[in-house]
């Protein structure tokens, strides 16, 4: 019975006399949770002598105990009370390490939070990252407490985590390789996103070019990434030189495979220190399809067309296919309206309103250097050319819309007709 701990090989008096001392403890806990019912800060003797009366049950019952049991205190904390599956060996040094380790965690949880909220709202750092750092340290933490209580806890939770669940490359993997790998690469992972966060924060303080900024952390993460596996797999025991004359073997099988993937790599790299296409640039593809760079990236450039919608351009095609960026030189570009007049009209009154219908126009810029053009004598009309300037070339063609509306008001109001096609038909008969 000695196996089953201290508890289970007591007398029938001792038993009784821990069963009587238990509802005194009881019954006096109770009474002096009634001096903590007041918020009266006149009562602040009854909250001081509850405190009191805890604290004197607490130590009188360990004094209790050490007399019925007839331990020493040495003893007693290191004596198991009991023994569960005949392995783990539950005393009273892991029952006071297990409650300080509960409170310790959730203390810490609580002082987190609040570094969080602190964070969140002085640098406005997303609230997202916070609670990944916060896990992570949580983590952290109750793995060294655990750590702890399995030194009182006997070998059996020790022996499971040391159990080899199968080996791969004369590597024993057991449940604690899984866990140390997997914590490893979160916090890896927390680590990289708290750097990208500094680092993004300095290059927008330093006005860096957003794309290239974003590229560059991209090129940093997955050699640091590289460079950690690595160093976890060795950690464990997996042997670098093997894995990596695997590896080379392996891409030399795949490289025939994945010649556009490296394709869109090397581009993404070109598109970086060339610097011919940038974020927030509007571009305009082969297809005729006109969009704002929101991202590039190492393989793949993401571009917001005019409806909202998200392209995901393979980065090859940015480079070898015709491609037109109307901000690579500078912000303004010229654009042009075309309308006809009928024949007979005042011409000078059709440059003169044409000029107002620009010069009224919010988003034309430059509005010295509009010009009037009289391009043609057509079938049916006298064909004149708007050409005007503006900045935000995204919104183009609304403002040839708003442009159009505006020439077709003052043309009305000024009598200037605009022609439709005509044709005469001039009949025959035959006699």
């Amino acid at each position: 019975m000695e196996n089953q701990g201290w508890l289970f090989n007591l007398m029938g008096a001792q038993y009784l006399q821990l069963a009587i001392w238990a509802v005194v403890f009881t019954v006096a806990w109770i009474f002096s949770g009634f001096l903590f019912k007041t918020k009266s800060p006149r009562q602040t003797g009854r909250i001081l002598a509850g405190w009191i009366i805890r604290v004197a049950l607490i130590m009188f019952s360990g004094w209790f105990i050490l007399w019925v049991t007839g331990y020493s205190i040495q003893a007693f904390f290191s004596k198991p009370v009991l023994v569960l599956f005949k392995e783990i060996r539950i005393s009273p040094l892991f029952v006071i390490s297990l409650l300080a380790g509960v409170i310790l965690l959730l203390y810490f949880n609580k002082l987190l939070k609040s570094i969080a909220a602190t964070l969140t709202k002085k640098y406005r750092t997303q609230r997202k990252t916070v609670n990944q750092v916060r896990r992570f340290l949580m983590v952290f933490v109750f793995l060294v407490i655990a750590g702890i209580w399995l030194r009182f806890a006997g070998s059996f939770i020790s022996d499971f985590f040391s159990e080899t669940l199968f080996e791969l490359s004369n590597v024993s993997v057991t449940p604690w390789v899984l866990l140390y790998t997997m914590l490893a690469l979160y916090g890896i992972a927390v680590a990289l996103r708290l750097i990208e966060i500094v680092y993004t924060r300095h290059a927008r303080a330093k006005g860096l070019d957003r794309g290239q900024t974003r590229t560059v952390f991209q090129i940093m993460k997955y050699f640091i990434w590289l460079v950690s596996v690595l160093i976890i797999l060795q950690s464990i025991g997996v042997s670098i030189d093997m894995l990596i004359a695997g590896s080379a073997a392996l891409l030399v099988g795949l490289g025939f495979g994945i010649q556009g993937l490296f394709n869109d790599f090397v581009s993404g790299l070109v598109l970086l220190f060339e610097g011919s296409v940038k974020v927030d640039d509007v571009v305009e593809i082969e297809s005729g399809l006109i969009g704002r760079v929101t991202e590039v990236g190492l393989r793949t450039s993401k571009i917001r067309t005019r409806d909202n919608i998200i392209m995901f351009l393979p980065n090859h095609k940015l480079i070898e296919d015709k491609l037109i960026n109307w901000s690579y030189n500078e912000s303004r570009t010229r654009f042009s309206v075309d309308v006809g007049v009928a024949y007979g009209s005042d011409l000078q009154l059709v440059e003169r309103l044409l000029r107002e219908c620009a010069d009224e126009c919010a988003d034309v810029i430059n509005k010295e250097d509009t010009l009037v053009l009289f391009t043609n004598f057509g079938d049916s009309s006298l064909d004149f050319k708007l050409l005007f300037w503006i900045e935000d070339i995204f919104r183009i063609e609304p403002i040839r819309s708003e442009l159009r509306f505006a020439i077709d008001k003052k043309f009305r109001e000024n009598q200037v007709t605009i022609p439709f096609p005509q044709r005469d038909l001039h009949l025959k008969s035959k006699i």
